[in-house]
C-alpha cells in the first residue's frame, strides 16, 4: 500500500481548525502526541508564539506549516482557556529496508543511492518517500542499459509507529548496443577511435566480455577517452559532442552516434619556465619530452609537470606547486607553453617514523632510509627508502607518506608503514618438486637475531636426491658503511643418480667466510673463501668419463671411494634495482660471479656466472611487466686437472630454468644415455606477468605467459641447438611458504629430449 495523506483529510484537518476557536490570546502553546519529533522542530515551523493573538488564519497558517514538515499524518489544533494545543499524530518511521531480486547491482550500492536521495532507515516515511526510492533505483537501472526494469514497493505495518519498506525488483535485460557510428573525424579511422573506447558493437568474444551492453557511465568515460586521444595527438580545439543514444522500440538495441569536430593540428612552440625558481632548472628542462616543434600532448604537459614537480621535490620543496599554462596562437598553429613554478618553503623532515614493526627493530629499518631526520625533504630519498625496505624480504606491504607538522608550513614527518611477513624463526615444511621429490626441511632461523638485524640461521634438508645441514650466519652492517660478513658451513650429501645422472654420490663439507663491500646503493661488490672436502663414491660399474677422471687425478679407474680437498676463492659484483624481494615488478639486477680453486687444491679450475633480470611495467600498470633473465655459466679446469671435473658441470631443464623439459635432462649424455651435464649454460626466459584473478594482494601472487630458450654444451657452442618452450605459470606466496606451477609446451624438442608438460614445486620458487 502507499501511504499519502488524502485531500479530503487535508481538508478536513483545515475546517478543523478554522472554527477550533474565537481569537483570543495564547499565554502558552502546548503540544501533544510527539514520539520522536522535537517539540523543536515544531516550534521552528509556528509563526505562532506565546503571547500572540490568535486569528482563525493564524490557525490555518499554523496547521499547513505542520504538514508541509512531512512528519505528520494529523494535526488538531485546539484551545484549552487561553492554552493553545497542538495535538499531532506523527507518521511512522522507517524501520527497515528490505531489497529483493537484485542481482546485477549489489544491495549496498542500491542503498547508497537511496541515502544519496535522502531516503534511510530510522527517517520519518513522508509522502513523497515511495516515489523517489522508485526512483532512484530506477535511474540506477536505466544507467546501466536495463531500460525494462520494473521497481515496485511495499508498505509493512510494525508495531510502535513503524514501518517496514519491502523493494521487488525486476531487473529485465541489458540493452546490447548493436552500431557505434563515430562522424566527422577525418585524421583518425573509425577503427583507431573506436579501439579507444571499452563499449564495442557486437562481436565474437562480446558474450564473454560483455563490451557490447551499454552502461551511461562506461559511454561518457569513452567520450572522454577520445577526446583525450585527440589532445594527445595536437588538436587542442577539438570537440567531441554529447553523444546520441537511440533505443529500439523492444528496449533491447542501444544506437550510439558521437560526433567530432577535430579542428588543426597544433605543434609545440616555445617552452619556458616561469615563477620563482629556487634551484637551477635547466636540466628538468632538458629532460622533459616536451620541446619545441613536437606535435602537442597534453600527455607530455603532464609529464613535464610531473618531471618539473620530482625535481623540486628531490631538492627539498615537497609542496612546490607547478601549473602548465598554455598560450594558442591558432594563426601558426602552435601551443606556446609556460611552466609557472610556485616553489613554496624549503621543507624539512622532522621525524621518520616506523609502524607495524611488531618484531623487527626500528634500527634495522633506519638504515637502509637514506631520507635523514632534521635536514631537507628529498623526494627521491624518501622513495629509495621504501624501495630498500622492499628488497630486505622482510616485509609483504610497505608504504611511505608524508604528514605535515601542526603549525609548521616548512617542516613534515615521514611514515613508513610496514606489514611484516613470517621470517620464520622455527618451522618445519613439507614440498615436492617433481625434479626432487619430496622436500622435507627443518629450519630455525631468525633474520632480525636479538634484534641486531643479523640473519642466523641453522637448517636440515632432505629430499630423494639431496641431504643438507648448513648454519650460517650474517651481520649486513658489519661496519656502519655497510660492510657485511658472512660465515656458512655445510655438509652436504648428493645422490646425482636420483638426479637422473650416472650413479655416483659427492659428500661436501666445507667452511666458507664472505665480505660484501657497497660501492654505491645498488652496486656491490663481494669476496668470498672456502675451504671444502668433496669425497666422491661410485658404483661398481661406472661410465667412461668417471673413469677417466679418476686416472687423470691419481685414483685408480675401479677406485670406490676419493676424496678431493678444495680452497676456493671468489669474486661478484652485482646491481640491483628490483622494486620487491619477492616477484618484482620494475627494476634490474645483474650479477656477475668469478670463482677459482686456487693451485694447491686437488681440483682445478674456474667457474664464472652471469644472471641478469630485467622487469619492464607495461600499460603504466606496476603490476603487469614484461620480465627478461638470462643465466650464463661456463667452467674450464687448469694445471694438472684437463677440463672442468664432471663433479662441477652444469645442468638445465626443470622448472627452475627450461620449463617443459624434464629436471636435469638436457645436455650432454654419455654412452648409457645418462646426463653428465657441460661446461657452458645458457638459459634465458621471457615473460609477461600479471595479478591473478581474485586475489586482493597483487604483490603476493602472479601469473605470467612465458617463453624459456637454454642449453647445456660441453665446450662448442650450437646455438641451433637451444630448446625452447612456452606456457603459463603461477607463483604464489602462501602461508605456508611460496608455491609454483607451470604449464609448458616444448617447441622443438627432439626424439631423445624428456619433455614433461605440468611442472609444480612446493616450498620453492622458480
Amino acid at each position: 500500500m502507499r501511504c499519502t495523506l488524502p485531500l479530503s483529510a487535508l481538508a478536513l484537518a483545515l475546517a478543523i481548525s478554522a472554527h477550533a476557536a474565537e481569537p483570543f490570546q495564547a499565554s502558552d502553546i502546548r503540544i501533544d502526541g510527539l514520539k520522536r519529533v522535537s517539540s523543536g522542530s515544531v516550534f521552528d515551523a509556528l509563526t505562532i508564539q506565546p503571547g500572540d493573538r490568535v486569528t482563525d488564519a493564524d490557525i490555518s497558517l499554523a496547521t499547513r506549516a505542520l504538514f508541509e514538515t512531512g512528519f505528520f499524518d494529523q494535526v488538531e489544533v485546539r484551545a484549552d482557556g487561553d492554552v493553545l494545543v497542538i495535538e499531532v499524530t506523527e507518521r511512522p518511521a522507517v524501520s527497515r529496508i528490505d531489497i529483493e531480486g537484485n542481482q546485477a547491482i549489489k544491495t549496498e550500492d542500491l542503498l547508497d543511492s537511496l541515502r544519496r536521495a535522502g531516503i534511510v532507515e530510522g527517517d520519518v516515511l513522508k509522502r513523497a518517500t515511495l516515489d523517489q526510492l522508485e526512483q532512484a533505483i530506477q535511474r540506477q537501472y536505466t544507467s546501466r542499459g536495463r531500460y525494462d526494469a520494473t521497481v515496485s514497493s511495499e508498505i509493512i505495518e510494525q508495531d510502535r509507529n513503524r514501518v517496514g519498506l519491502k523493494i521487488s525488483i525486476f531487473e529485465g535485460s541489458v540493452a546490447t548496443i548493436s552500431r557505434i557510428a563515430i562522424v566527422g573525424n577525418e585524421a583518425f579511422d573509425d577503427d583507431t577511435l573506436l579501439g579507444e573506447m571499452s563499449l564495442t558493437e557486437a562481436g565474437l568474444f562480446t558474450w564473454f566480455s560483455g563490451s557490447n551492453n551499454y552502461e551511461t557511465e562506461k559511454l561518457n568515460a569513452d567520450v572522454e577517452a577520445i577526446r583525450s586521444y585527440y589532445l594527445n595527438r595536437g588538436y587542442v580545439n577539438v570537440e567531441v559532442s554529447e553523444p546520441q543514444v537511440e533505443l529500439s522500440e523492444n528496449l533491447e538495441d542501444v544506437f550510439i552516434t558521437i560526433s567530432v569536430n577535430e579542428g588543426k593540428e597544433f605543434r609545440v612552440g616555445s617552452v619556458n619556465v616561469g615563477g620563482d625558481q629556487p634551484i637551477d632548472l635547466s636540466s628538468a628542462v632538458e629532460e622533459m619530452t616536451l620541446q619545441t616543434g613536437e606535435i602537442f600532448s597534453r600527455r607530455l604537459v603532464n609529464e613535464a609537470v610531473s618531471t618539473m614537480s620530482k625535481k623540486l621535490g628531490d631538492a627539498g620543496y615537497a609542496r612546490a606547486q607547478v601549473r602548465a599554462v598554455p598560450e594558442i596562437n591558432d594563426e601558426a598553429q602552435t601551443v606556446d607553453v609556460t611552466l609557472v613554478v610556485t616553489p613554496g618553503p624549503l621543507v624539512y623532515v622532522r621525524r621518520v617514523e616506523f609502524r607495524g614493526n611488531t618484531d623487527t627493530s626500528d634500527v634495522v629499518l633506519r638504515r637502509e632510509i637514506p631520507q635523514l631526520e632534521a635536514s631537507v625533504s628529498s623526494a627521491a630519498a624518501i622513495e629509495k627508502g621504501k624501495i630498500n625496505l622492499q628488497r630486505l624480504g622482510f616485509f609483504s606491504l610497505v608504504r611511505v607518506s608524508t604528514r605535515p607538522v601542526p603549525d609548521q608550513a616548512d617542516q613534515v614527518d615521514v611514515v613508513y608503514e610496514v606489514k611484516e611477513q613470517a621470517s620464520g624463526s622455527l618451522s618445519a615444511s613439507v614440498g615436492f618438486s617433481q625434479g626432487e621429490g619430496v622436500l622435507l626441511g627443518a629450519a630455525v632461523s631468525q633474520k632480525n637475531f636479538l634484534g641486531s638485524g643479523n640473519a642466523l640461521s641453522f637448517s636440515l634438508q632432505s629430499s630423494s636426491s639431496t641431504k643438507e645441514a648448513r648454519f650460517s650466519f650474517t651481520d649486513p652492517y658489519y661496519t656502519i658503511d655497510g660492510v657485511s660478513r658472512g660465515i656458512d658451513l655445510y655438509l652436504k650429501q648428493t645422490d646425482f643418480d636420483e638426479e637422473g645422472t650416472a650413479d655416483y654420490t659427492t659428500d661436501d663439507t666445507g667452511i666458507g667466510l664472505s665480505f660484501g663491500y657497497p660501492i654505491s646503493d645498488e652496486s656491490r661488490v663481494s669476496t668470498n673463501f672456502a675451504i671444502q672436502n668433496v669425497n666422491l663414491k661410485t658404483a661398481a660399474t661406472v661410465p667412461s668419463y668417471i673413469g677417466d677422471f679418476l686416472v687423470s687425478e691419481g685414483f685408480a679407474r675401479t677406485a670406490r671411494d676419493a676424496d678431493f680437498v678444495e680452497y676456493k676463492v671468489g669474486a661478484a659484483y652485482s646491481y640491483d634495482t628490483l622494486n620487491k624481494a619477492f616477484l618484482p615488478t620494475a627494476g634490474t639486477r645483474h650479477r656477475v660471479s668469478f670463482d677459482l680453486s686456487i693451485p694447491g687444491s686437488d681440483l682445478e679450475y674456474y667457474t664464472t656466472s652471469y644472471l641478469g633480470e630485467t622487469y619492464i611495467p607495461v600499460l603504466d600498470k606496476e603490476d603487469v611487466s614484461l620480465k627478461f633473465k638470462t643465466r650464463l655459466g661456463y667452467g674450464e679446469g687448469f694445471g694438472d686437472s684437463s677440463g672442468l671435473p664432471f663433479l662441477k658441470n652444469f645442468f638445465a631443464g626443470g622448472i627452475r630454468s627450461v620449463r617443459g623439459y624434464t629436471y636435469n635432462s638436457l645436455g650432454p649424455v654419455d654412452t648409457n644415455g645418462e646426463q653428465i651435464g657441460g661446461n657452458v649454460l645458457i638459459t634465458g626466459t621471457a615473460a609477461l606477468q600479471f595479478p591473478m584473478p581474485g586475489v586482493k594482494e597483487t604483490d603476493q601472487a602472479r601469473l605470467s605467459l612465458f617463453t624459456d630458450a637454454g642449453q647445456v654444451y660441453a665446450d662448442n657452442v650450437e646455438l641451433g641447438d637451444l630448446r625452447y618452450s612456452a606456457g603459463l605459470a603461477l607463483a604464489w606466496m602462501t602461508p605456508i611458504g611460496p608455491l609454483s606451477f607451470t604449464y609448458a609446451s616444448a617447441l622443438n624438442s627432439e626424439s631423445t629430449d624428456e619433455t614433461e608438460g605440468f611442472q609444480f614445486s612446493i616450498g620453492s620458487t622458480f
